[in-house]
């Protein structure tokens, strides 16, 4: 998702947020409607966006290390490698929220947690020397968030944001008839998450809802020891982030 798209979805959370503000002052008075204080549980399914940008960085260990040199360059600027994949997603969370009165207005805090599995990953290949590739493989975030809105009747319009954790893997490798360079780095990876939604108390203890996220976990560096030239050390940059757009179906207790 670009950067513009990601603006544009925060604007139009902030549009609802302030619209909700507007209709409960004209009101005068906190909905009748039920409280939002309680617990959930659910589930929620959507598409979710990686973008990953390789930087081939100067080396830092070894012989080269210090020298500005990188695997494909001698000197700045340095080559980045844009890499992309979408597809759904899925996966559990579980939270509570606390609803409360403050001049007129029906204000929700609360925290919420989740797990998502996905299926995300893409190969990269340099403009400088087409033998020269990148890649990396996510397949599954979690994300401890807190969530403050605002209610009116059965709508809850909210921002969301916290700490968020991915399994990404990172790759680089050049093949020149045999192969000089495989190097990996990643795991268990954390970052930050923010975002907003508005949720729809359908039943007493269903709601339904719309959310977007926005996940950024910096940079994931691939480096290690190459076979050509001897005791040199590349390294790759990665800087990783997630887009997410989903629909969640809550029980509340």
């Amino acid at each position: 998702m670009s950067k513009l798209s990601i603006f544009a979805a925060g604007s139009i959370v902030a549009a609802l947020l302030e619209a909700t503000v507007a209709q409960a002052a004209d009101a005068g008075a906190p909905s009748a409607a039920r409280s939002w204080t309680g617990c959930y549980v659910g589930a929620n399914a959507g598409y979710t966006r990686a973008d990953v940008d390789a930087t081939d960085a100067p080396f830092r260990d070894g012989p080269f290390g210090g020298s500005g040199i990188s695997w494909n360059s001698a000197g700045a600027p340095y080559e980045t490698i844009g890499m992309d994949d979408g597809g759904l997603s899925g996966g559990l969370e579980a939270g509570c929220d606390y609803q409360f009165d403050l001049g007129g207005t029906a204000f929700v805090l609360g925290g919420v947690a989740d797990f998502s599995l996905m299926n995300l990953g893409d190969t990269g290949t340099s403009a400088i020397s087409a033998d020269t590739h990148t890649g990396f493989d996510v397949d599954w975030a979690a994300s401890a968030r807190l969530r403050a809105g605002i209610a009116a009747s059965d709508l809850l319009f909210y921002v969301t944001g916290g700490y968020a954790l991915a399994d990404v893997d990172v790759r680089a490798y050049d093949r020149t008839g045999a192969t000089r360079m495989d190097v990996k780095g990643g795991g268990t990876e954390g970052g930050w998450v923010a975002g907003g939604g508005v949720e729809w108390r359908f039943k007493p203890d269903w709601s339904v809802g719309l959310e977007y996220l926005h996940y950024d976990f910096g940079t994931v560096t691939a480096t290690g020891p190459a076979t050509f030239p001897a005791d040199a050390n590349p390294r790759f940059d990665n800087d990783v982030s997630f887009d997410a757009i989903r629909i969640g179906l809550k029980w509340r207790m």
